[in-house]
């Protein structure tokens, strides 16, 4: 088994952190040059910012909602990220730090009752800990367990974890996602799918 631990929209909860007056605010973050938006917590994304748009075409929503701009500072996210690797350590013996914002967790010695708490745990120290919001998705396979983390995110009453040992909720959750939502399918690897006629997850596990 393994969790896929990934941090809520990373780069503006690290600038939230110095800016409790920024929470529920939409807030964007910049490129090193400023030219471009990076990273966006939900509420601007809910607004219609997306990564990679250039700050020109985003400057009517920015001062229509009063989006808190942010320049990029790798250096502080870095440090965050080293907090947030370091908390997961002290719950599992087994951390693999896949990028600045996300671990899988080795949770191969631990049995199925075990699981949703422990997932619950972590969400809980990393908050209390840290001060950012992670969630967490439990599968028996890392391919499973980012899927699991995507349903954790998107679905809120999960409330921010999701536990894929149950055959017939992991088959629920893989029909309801498209094939370009699982890791490893880029769009070359999509479109040849699909003229396979394979549209969702659940078509390519079978």
């Amino acid at each position: 088994m393994f969790a896929l631990v990934d941090c809520n929209s990373f780069y503006a909860a690290c600038e939230r952190l110095f800016r409790p007056d920024l929470q529920g605010r939409p807030v964007v973050v910049l490129s090193n040059n400023d030219g471009c938006i990076v990273a966006g917590s939900a509420e601007a994304k809910a607004l219609g910012v997306k990564t990679g748009m250039p700050v020109h075409l985003a400057r009517d929503l920015i001062a229509r909602h009063k989006i808190a701009v942010f320049s990029s500072n790798y250096a502080l996210y870095g440090d965050i990220s080293q907090r947030v690797m370091a908390t997961l350590e002290t719950l599992v013996p087994q951390v693999e730090v896949y990028s600045i914002d996300e671990a899988f967790l080795d949770l191969s010695l631990m049995g199925g009752a075990e699981l949703l708490p422990l997932a619950q745990q972590v969400r809980a120290r990393v908050a209390r800990w840290v001060g950012v919001p992670v969630c967490v998705g439990v599968a028996p396979t890392k391919v499973l367990a980012k899927l699991a983390n995507h349903a954790a995110k998107r679905y809120p009453a999960t409330g921010g974890t999701v536990v894929l040992t149950d055959p017939a909720r992991r088959e629920k959750l893989l029909a309801l996602t498209p094939v370009s939502r699982v890791w490893g399918v880029g769009r070359r690897l999509m479109g040849r799918l699909e003229a396979l006629g394979i549209e969702t997850a659940l078509d390519l596990a079978r």
